[in-house]
């Protein structure tokens, strides 16, 4: 009884150990996929001793690269908290500023694109027309993708014998333009930020 008992438990060992050989082979092999030194090269061609090697390079490498980028997104994001207006004041273009005055029969059309950025309020708009001598029929503003924002307006002659100062309306509505851009070179040059043109 004694002998088969003996004989059953070696049986077992090497059941044991053929399986943790088994599996220990498949985490070498899975081991192998994730480094890119040992994945580009046949499986059998290292030993397990040199995979470990490999492995353990590998690994180092990646934790100083984590360092590095750690650090990166820490200096990013002082230097967007410390300075609110470096985005939209160095190294991220805006789009440009463009007004059309359209002068029709008896009245006019507005168009006029800005920035999201200029803060351009549409009353101010209105109240410039209004000042030429006109009186607004319909308007509105939408903002585009681009971060655009497109303001329409039409208006009439408010005195049709008097008609509307367009070239007036135009200059104003340029200055308007010009002076929220000059609010963000103000605050750009408060910040001791560069600004690209």
């Amino acid at each position: 009884m004694m002998q088969i008992s003996n004989d059953g438990k070696k049986i077992d060992r090497k059941t044991i150990e053929k399986n943790r050989r088994t599996h220990m082979k498949k985490l070498c092999f899975k081991l192998n996929s994730l480094v890119p030194s040992l994945s580009s090269q046949p499986f059998k061609l290292f030993t397990q001793e040199s995979q470990f090697d490999h492995s353990i390079a590998y690994i180092e490498h990646l934790r100083k690269r984590i360092e590095v980028l750690k650090d990166k997104r820490n200096e990013a994001l002082k230097y967007v908290n410390d300075y609110p207006s470096a985005l939209s004041c160095q190294g991220v273009s805006t789009p440009p500023s463009t007004v059309e005055v359209h002068d029709l029969d008896g009245g006019l059309k507005v168009l006029l694109i800005s920035n999201t950025e200029k803060k351009i309020s549409f009353s101010e708009i209105i109240s410039i027309v209004e000042e030429g001598g006109a009186e607004v029929v319909k308007g509105g503003y939408t903002t585009a993708d681009d971060d655009k924002v497109i303001y329409t307006l039409h208006a009439k002659a408010r005195v049709t014998r008097i008609g509307i100062e367009v070239e007036s309306v135009h200059q104003k509505l340029q200055e308007l333009i010009n002076r929220s851009s000059s609010k963000k070179e103000e605050i750009c040059k408060t910040s001791n930020i560069r600004i690209d043109r």
